[in-house]
């Protein structure tokens, strides 16, 4: 294990370091953000670039898979994107036959496609398009989903953190990370909201391309507060919900059933 380990460590730069430079939002208006062709040619940059303690993440996918690693039981990647922690997962547990990565974008996974046959992991993993309220779940003893949950309508997201909970084996886990709004004061939410529009300006962005990237997830993601995030994971049957990271408005929390 601490091999593989230490060969993660070289494969980080060929898991995050490939993508082209996000520069969508120089001169191009802000049309509705989409998982399309010109988001998935540089999102590894993009994410990197604004979520902060997005590497350390990608670490912890890791190491909770291999913590909860059962053999003959699923492991998913919901809402998989370019494959970054199917790889890392991958690399970890290389007798694991049963990584599934899910995603709705085809462009998102033909980046996937391309990284994890890079890294020599594709035989690995199960890649399949849907969406996610649609597609079966094997049991499973881990799953993870990454700043996806707040791209489904308010509506769907009770059922899909049931249908989760459902497909996990008791002792099995779910990481899930999300944007939230803070359950803070306004003054309060207001000054981390600033706090991170200029972590992403240090990182590179202007001032134009934070303004015209803001606008256009305006409508299209629904983030809920961090409390209400914990209760809906409580209220689906998480008996344990534990908060791993926090970033800004950035939460990750591993559940275990």
């Amino acid at each position: 294990m601490e091999e593989n380990s230490l060969e993660i460590q070289e494969d980080i730069p060929a898991l995050l370091h490939t993508a082209r430079r996000d520069r969508i939002y120089t001169t191009q208006e802000a049309a509705a953000f989409a998982f399309g062709e010109q988001v998935a040619l540089v999102f590894d940059d993009m994410i990197s670039r604004s979520v902060p303690g997005y590497l350390d993440l990608q670490l912890l996918v890791a190491s909770c898979a291999v913590k909860f690693y059962a053999e003959g039981k699923a492991i998913y990647d919901l809402g998989c994107s370019t494959g970054t922690s199917l790889a890392l997962i991958a690399k970890r547990l290389p007798q694991c036959s049963e990584i599934h990565g899910i995603d709705n974008s085809q462009a998102m996974l033909e980046q996937a496609e391309r990284k994890l046959s890079q890294l020599g992991v594709r035989s690995q993993i199960h890649l399949a398009q849907g969406t996610l309220q649609d597609v079966p779940f094997k049991e499973s003893c881990f799953m993870t989903s990454n700043y996806t949950l707040q791209f489904l309508p308010q509506a769907d997201r009770i059922p899909m953190l049931e249908k989760i909970f459902s497909a996990l084996t008791p002792g099995g886990a779910f990481l899930i990370s999300e944007k939230t709004h803070p359950s803070l004061p306004a003054a309060d939410a207001q000054l981390i909201k600033e706090l991170h529009e200029d972590f992403k300006r240090q990182n590179g962005y202007t001032e134009s391309e934070v303004a015209r990237k803001r606008e256009s997830l305006t409508g299209v993601m629904s983030p809920i507060e961090s409390n209400e995030n914990i209760k809906q994971l409580n209220d689906v049957g998480f008996h344990t919900v534990l908060p791993m990271l926090q970033g800004y408005s950035f939460y990750s929390w591993l559940c275990i059933k």
